[in-house]
């Protein structure tokens, strides 16, 4: 018998994942292990098996079931085993004594080839950080970890703990605030406030307002008056997080952010309302940044916009943050815009979201 970790992208349907599980138990593979990545592809499956003989057989097997037919196989280790929540833990844990040895912390999370610090700049503008065998994770404005794995490409999961194992060490700046400020490229101060059931009516205004286009482009259809059961899925914090937009000063809604939880794993759902007069002014890019620091506060690797070819607003700020864009029917209409919240939140503030000052240049030493 051999220790194999085996990725592949599996069937998004019912009976998916069974089937995979049912061929490596038909090639005599017991299943060790398993754990859930979000990836360009979607979901991507990671098991830990322990084969008999060659393990070609199984990843053909494998593959035949898989909707890329694309599988990934490395050598595992016995001491690979065991819980992933539990060894990031144990080493948040030691990072706290010596916070120096985060390149070896985040070798040892990602089961990477090497990790080094490195200067941002230098990596970014030399190309050093190649995405199919490197990953760059900031450590402040300046400074970062150049981790390295040659065997198969980082996952957005995985770039998605990395930034939490660096978050976890530095110093507590608390939960993102829902109630907060924000400002558009062009300097306009817009206060954010989660929604109550108090607001039907300024919200139910902001919709009247808003043109039948811009309506439809929100729901997918079109829609006369913002129905209570509607509000009330709005203010469910158990759904997801619904925020108000007014420019500072002002008590009328200029727009609405949702970030909505999904059944994928580490995916949430981002949609966007925003006031005709107020389009094209800066107000849907400052909302989606905000939404995706909540996503990463949250733990999530994904944020999704499911939405037409015609919202090219939608489109253009999802694009802008470096989504990926593609096609969800036969006639391209309807269109789903992925993006990955760490990629975003480096391309969005320059990898500064909540890093610290003093212990990011504690972390830099040695």
């Amino acid at each position: 018998m051999s220790l194999w970790r085996i990725r592949t992208a599996v069937d998004d349907r019912p009976g998916g994942l069974a089937r995979v599980v049912e061929a490596l138990a038909g090639c005599g593979g017991n299943i060790v292990g398993l754990s859930l990545h979000t990836d360009v592809s979607g979901v991507v499956d990671e098991f830990v098996v322990d084969l008999p003989g060659d393990h070609g057989a199984a990843l053909r097997t494998v593959a035949g079931h898989s909707p890329t037919g694309t599988v990934t196989a490395v050598p595992a280790h016995r001491r690979e085993v065991g819980d992933d929540v539990t060894r990031a833990l144990l080493l948040t844990e030691r990072l706290r004594s010596h916070p120096n040895r985060l390149p070896d912390a985040l070798a040892e999370l990602l089961l990477a080839d090497e990790a080094h610090w490195t200067n941002l700049t230098h990596a970014r503008g030399e190309g050093e950080a190649d995405p199919g065998t490197a990953m760059l994770v900031p450590v402040g404005p300046l400074r970062g970890v150049l981790v390295r794995r040659a065997s198969h490409p980082f996952t957005w999961t995985e770039s998605s703990r990395a930034d939490a194992l660096v978050r976890s060490v530095m110093p507590s700046a608390g939960p993102v605030p829902a109630d907060r400020t924000v400002r558009t490229a062009e300097g306009v101060e817009l206060s954010l406030r989660q929604v109550r059931e108090t607001d039907a009516p300024a919200l139910s205004a902001l919709h009247r307002r808003c043109s039948a286009g811009t309506v439809r482009n929100r729901y997918l259809a079109g829609m006369d008056e913002l129905s209570p059961h509607m509000l009330r899925v709005f203010c469910d914090s158990g759904r997801g997080l619904t925020l108000m937009v007014r420019p500072s000063g002002e008590e009328e809604p200029v727009a609405l952010g949702h970030l909505m939880y999904t059944l994928d794993p580490g995916v949430g759902e981002i949609a966007l309302l925003v006031e005709d007069p107020w389009q094209g002014r800066g107000v849907g890019t400052a909302l989606t940044r905000a939404l995706t620091v909540t996503a990463a506060d949250w733990g999530l690797a994904e944020v999704r916009a499911e939405t037409t070819l015609a919202n090219t607003g939608m489109m253009r700020i999802m694009r802008r943050l470096g989504a990926s864009v593609r096609t969800r029917d036969a006639g391209g209409g309807y269109v789903q815009a992925r993006l990955p919240v760490a990629g975003a939140l480096r391309n969005a503030v320059g990898g500064g979201v909540r890093r610290g000052g003093r212990l990011a240049r504690l972390m830099g030493q040695g």
